[in-house]
């Protein structure tokens, strides 16, 4: 009794999937910047360097990579004191 394959999965499916990852995966990344940050940063800057990351590492934290990054870049470049 022979067994049928799998389908092939649905490709569509797969990249809106893909797609939801990533932007959820953004979204989280800016928002610990944004809130580091108390709102004081470059937005596009800070999606593009979201975007890079998750394609570099889709699988990784974006809150611990957002927090790295925002640590490395104020000991760069300290913000201004208020």
């Amino acid at each position: 009794m022979a067994t049928e394959p799998d389908p092939a999965p649905n490709p569509e499916l797969s990249e809106d999937k893909v797609n939801e990852a990533r932007d959820a995966w953004c979204r989280a990344y800016a928002h610990v910047w944004a809130d580091l940050s108390k709102g004081n940063y470059d937005k596009d800057a800070v999606q593009k360097a979201a975007d890079e990351h998750w394609q570099r590492s889709p699988k990784s934290s974006p809150v611990m990579v957002a927090t790295t990054e925002f640590t490395k870049a104020t000991k760069a470049a300290p913000p201004p004191s208020v």
